[in-house]
């Protein structure tokens, strides 16, 4: 899949200082406003929160994750999703022509039977995936 893709495959822990292992908490913005799951995030020890018009996406370090997750669902309810991930520390411009390759490899390796989780550092403009998606 590499080869095909033009990507290649590094050594084991190669990239891992790129990205930071934290809790990631998915909520859907029906579970409240920014500002009340901010609040609640905030006194449930989480360390950051990202809020768009979908949803809510609450960080906190993976030492007190449970405990997040727990305080949270008293709150707001039962999450979309709660696990523990890769999060990039700092992401990387991709331009149109080498998105919709990017895009492949990662279909690819996510439908690979042995792959359990993809973590990419990525960042492809909205009007790049609008043209992408027509």
């Amino acid at each position: 899949a590499f080869g095909k893709f033009g990507g290649n495959l590094a050594e084991t822990g190669a990239v891992s200082f790129m990205f930071e292992r934290v809790g990631t908490i998915r909520y859907p913005a029906a579970a409240g406003s920014n500002d009340q799951v901010f609040e609640a995030a905030l006194d449930a020890g989480a360390d950051d929160v990202v809020s768009d018009t979908t949803g809510h996406d609450i960080y906190c370090a993976p030492d007190s994750f449970a405990l997040v997750r727990d305080q949270l669902a008293k709150r707001l309810g039962e999450p979309e999703s709660a696990r523990l991930d890769w999060r990039p520390q700092n992401t990387v411009p991709v331009d149109e022509k080498h998105a919709e390759t990017l895009f492949k490899l990662l279909d690819v390796l996510e439908n690979f039977d042995d792959v359990q989780r993809v973590a990419a550092n990525f960042d492809v403009s909205e009007d790049v995936m609008a043209r992408l998606s027509t």
